[in-house]
């Protein structure tokens, strides 16, 4: 029974719920199979300056999206359940600044729930017990008229 519970748990990778069953951070190894969903939640820490988030998937553009300092933007998407190629990339403008990054990669995200806090010098996924931070992407993707 032990052995199985074991498998079970590394198989299909539990979502942890908090209070009103709203899901809270997690990290998952990889498991068979990926999650059935992700969660990915974006926070504006840029020095008190309003932000523009705009993201967008290969088949999918989630609009643009301003945040307050302290505010936070949400989305949740089903990752390619036959390969890690499932990728959201954002842009971020603020008052001095525009830049963007990779900020779902099903390559190199493991998390059921993804969060991530938004710097100046770039943005910081946020664990438990500590963030991992990444710089900026350095070439911009462009559609056609110039903007992402």
């Amino acid at each position: 029974m032990l052995l199985l519970s074991l498998l079970l748990t590394t198989l299909f990778p539990q979502q942890l719920k908090g209070s009103k069953d709203k899901v809270v951070s997690s990290e998952v190894e990889d498991g068979f199979f990926p999650p059935s969903k992700v969660y990915v939640e974006i926070a504006n820490f840029i020095s008190l300056k309003n932000l523009t988030v705009h993201c967008k998937d290969k088949h999918n553009d989630l609009g643009i999206h301003k945040l307050e300092y302290g505010e936070i933007f949400e989305f949740s998407f089903r990752p390619n359940f036959f390969w890690k190629v499932s990728l959201y990339f954002c842009q971020f403008t603020w008052e001095g600044g525009s830049h963007y990054f990779d900020i779902y990669k099903q390559s190199r995200d493991r998390c059921i729930v993804c969060v991530w806090n938004i710097f100046e010098n770039g943005p910081c996924k946020v664990y438990r017990k500590y963030s991992d931070c990444y710089v900026w992407n350095k070439n911009v993707l462009l559609e056609e008229g110039g903007r992402l």
